[in-house]
């Protein structure tokens, strides 16, 4: 049996750690010993139950950006105690790089994987100073994942070159989706609508994802507002938390939609929800390479998203790429897309190639 830590996030909603669950619960546990360690936070410990379900001991490091001294020494401390096979870090950028060389060094890891899951840094510094210093850092880090990693692995050749400045020996591990979970559903849609208390003419638009500068939720809600303006029976719904939240709230009132605006911070079985939506928004400014974007191509829904995110997640005719920034472009474009009327009761064959049991097969080989 190999013993295997698997390093993420770990915060509920977060695609990353969509990822790993979908991937290592595949694997199977007389061949694999996995353990676990988060390096977010989850207040409502949602993701730490369900390693627990899935037998996978767990911990948690305090977070890097909270204070990287104690967090750089409890990896030491763990990698003096505990010994793996394989460790495998899941991460969206290359500046905290300690821990992959503790593995290597207290850790006698016979097998160290890092696995890119973004194109650009998650969280940006306001400051141009510090923006500098962690762009250096992050380059240093490049260099130190190349030196210290056994196997690469990235979610498109924009999240590789990202994290190891090139693509040449970088396996390329597209996300995987539980396609069946995720097709549409008549009787979900309907549950949900009535819910919602949402009629069946009402067009329902949404966005899915961590309330974060590069998801670009502010954006989203001013292409809904545009569209909202010519079409009032209509209602935004959005799924998710995050550092903008404040921000949100006070740019939904100073745009008049607070009673067609539905927020929901977290929601186990968003599967079902792309059922009850009419559209989706996914202005991300960037994105190793989307689930959000994926499984609601698998649910047929309408959905623009911006040019900045990679070329992958374009794989249906259902999703439009749209050229900046213009919220009036975007609402109009919305508007043509849920004029269609088109039956959402199949399975687009481009999507076959996203199938989760392909990609922990893919992996598993690479272990």
């Amino acid at each position: 049996m190999k013993k295997v830590l698997v390093v993420g996030d770990f915060i509920s909603g977060s695609g990353l750690t969509q990822v790993i669950f979908n991937v290592f619960s595949r694997f199977d546990p007389v061949k694999y010993k996995i353990d676990a360690v988060g390096y977010g936070t989850d207040p409502e410990n949602l993701t730490d139950k369900e390693c627990e379900k899935l037998g996978w001991m767990f911990e948690r490091v305090i977070p890097v950006t909270k204070n990287p001294i104690e967090h750089w020494k409890w990896w030491k401390a763990f990698f003096k105690k505990h010994h793996y096979d394989i460790v495998y870090f899941n991460y969206s950028s290359s500046w905290n790089y300690l821990p992959v060389i503790y593995a290597k060094r207290y850790g006698k890891v016979k097998k160290v994987v890092c696995h890119s899951h973004n194109s650009y840094f998650s969280h940006e510094f306001s400051n141009k100073l510090l923006m500098r210093i962690l762009v250096a850092v992050n380059n240093h880090g490049k260099r130190i994942f190349n030196k210290y990693s056994d196997q690469k692995i990235a979610t498109s050749k924009e999240a590789a070159r990202w994290m190891f400045n090139e693509d040449d020996d970088v396996f390329i591990s597209i996300n995987g989706i539980d396609i069946p979970k995720f097709s549409f559903s008549t009787e979900s849609r309907e549950s949900i609508r009535h819910k919602l208390k949402i009629d069946t003419k009402t067009k329902l638009v949404g966005f899915v994802g961590v309330l974060q500068d590069r998801k670009n939720p502010l954006f989203a809600l001013e292409v809904f507002a545009n569209y909202h303006k010519s079409n009032p029976n209509s209602v935004f719904l959005m799924l998710g938390k995050g550092s903008l939240k404040e921000q949100i709230n006070e740019k939904i009132q100073s745009l008049g939609i607070r009673d067609s605006v539905i927020q929901y911070d977290f929601i186990a079985d968003v599967n079902k929800w792309y059922s009850a939506m009419d559209a989706l928004l996914f202005p991300s400014m960037y994105e190793g390479l989307s689930l959000v974007a994926l499984e609601s191509q698998i649910s047929n829904l309408q959905i623009l998203a911006s040019d900045t995110n990679v070329e992958d997640i374009f794989a249906t005719s259902n999703i439009k790429k749209m050229h900046g920034l213009d919220a009036a472009r975007w609402a109009s474009e919305l508007e043509d897309s849920l004029s269609q009327s088109k039956s959402r009761d199949y399975l687009d064959s481009n999507l076959e190639k996203f199938s989760v049991a392909r990609q922990a097969e893919d992996i598993e080989k690479l272990m």
